[in-house]
C-alpha cells in the first residue's frame, strides 16, 4: 500500500478540486489508471487540483493493476447494484462528505454507472451544492442533487444510450472512449474553467 497525495499546479489557493466517480474494475484498488490520471492532469490549472484517487476514495489503495474486460464489467454491474442497498450510502457517505469538504467546489468526472453511484449516495442539500458533474456514458436511472450535471452520451456508445435517459450533449465516442476524445477535455476544460471563476 502507498499514500497518495493531490496533485496540483503552483499558483493561487484551491478553488476548485477534480476527482473521478466511477464504479471500481479490481474490488480491491480504487487508484487512478493511467488514463484517468493523464486526463485529470490536462486539466490542472493555477488553483485545481487533482484528487489521487477514485472512488471510494481510499489513499491506501494499491497500484493500478489493468483488468480485463470481462471481469471489469462483471464487477462495475455488481457495483452499480450493490449501490441501490440502503447500506451504500453509509458505509460511503462519508468518504465522499470529506473529499468535498477539503475544496470550496469539486468537480466530479463521473464515468459510466459513476452517475448512479452518486445518486444512491443521496448527498444532503449542502454538499450537494460544492459538487458538480461531468458525466460521460452514464448509466443511471435518475440524477444526483448537484449545484451543476452536464451529461455526455457517445453516438456509439449503446451501453449509455439505452442506460440513461435524461438529458445528454451528443459526442463521438464509444462507452470505453470518452477519455480519449479531444471534444470531451475540451467539454471539461470549459466546465472547469467556469466552475473555478464562480468560486473567485
Amino acid at each position: 500500500m502507498i499514500s497518495r497525495g493531490a496533485e496540483s499546479m503552483p499558483g493561487t489557493r484551491t478553488r476548485l478540486q477534480l476527482a473521478f466517480l466511477t464504479g471500481q474494475s479490481d474490488p480491491a484498488c480504487c487508484a487512478l489508471s493511467p488514463q484517468q490520471r493523464a486526463f485529470g492532469k490536462a486539466l490542472l490549472a493555477p488553483g485545481r487540483v487533482l484528487h489521487p484517487c477514485n472512488f471510494p476514495y481510499d489513499a491506501a489503495t494499491p497500484d493500478h493493476q489493468p483488468a480485463a474486460l470481462l471481469a471489469a464489467s462483471w464487477h462495475n454491474t455488481r457495483h452499480y447494484l450493490r449501490s441501490r442497498r440502503p447500506g451504500f450510502a453509509a458505509a460511503h457517505g462519508p468518504a465522499l462528505a470529506q473529499l468535498l469538504q477539503a475544496a470550496p467546489h469539486t468537480l466530479l468526472l463521473a464515468g459510466s454507472c459513476g452517475l448512479e453511484l452518486l445518486a444512491n449516495l443521496e448527498l444532503p442539500p449542502a454538499l450537494a451544492q460544492r459538487c458538480s458533474v461531468l458525466a460521460y456514458g452514464p448509466v443511471a436511472r435518475r440524477a444526483p442533487r448537484v449545484a451543476q450535471l452536464q451529461v455526455l452520451v457517445g453516438r456509439q456508445d449503446w451501453v449509455s444510450r439505452l442506460g440513461w435517459r435524461g438529458a445528454r450533449q451528443w459526442i463521438d465516442s464509444g462507452h470505453m472512449d470518452y477519455l480519449q476524445q479531444p471534444a470531451v477535455l475540451a467539454i471539461a476544460r470549459e466546465l472547469a474553467a467556469r466552475l473555478q471563476q464562480e468560486q473567485a
